[in-house]
């Protein structure tokens, strides 16, 4: 007796990535995501399954390309700050939803909480200020 279901299917919702790659002239990570519609306000499970390249600078932004095509879609956090490259971790399940606007996007993670972060990208203020010690002035001394 034969138990098999024969109608298993996998959810259309959930995404394979086709290729992660790191443009170092512009310091950002890139995953390729199948060819087809990401509608806006809808949700999907995207998983990572290549691996991150290794000269990925972990400050690096992460973004989304379409069926390998030049426009990038920005990767933000559930408190929308972006996702960097230290962040995430390949063949994981990331639920995101997406947001369109006019002539671009951005895929927004919905997890439960945000991605941790382990590297320092906190400044103190923006734009952020470098200060020079006053030089003092040369006083004028009789010979």
């Amino acid at each position: 007796m034969n138990n098999c279901i024969t109608n298993c299917k996998i959810c259309p919702k959930l995404i394979f990535s086709n290729a992660i790659n790191f443009d170092a002239t512009t310091n950002t990570l890139i995953i390729d995501l199948p060819q087809r519609n990401y509608n806006n306000c809808e949700s999907y499970c995207i998983v990572l399954v290549q691996s991150i390249p290794t000269s990925a600078t972990i400050n690096a932004p992460v973004v989304f390309s379409i069926g390998g095509g030049a426009t990038q879609y920005p990767f933000l956090n559930c408190d929308c700050t972006p996702i960097l490259a230290s962040q995430i971790r390949p063949r994981r399940k990331y639920k995101i939803k997406v947001n369109t606007a006019v002539n671009t996007g951005v895929f927004k993670y919905v997890g439960k909480c945000c991605l941790p972060s382990n590297s320092t990208t906190v400044v103190q203020s923006i734009p952020v200020v470098t200060t020079t010690p006053a030089t003092p002035a040369p006083t004028n001394t009789p010979s």
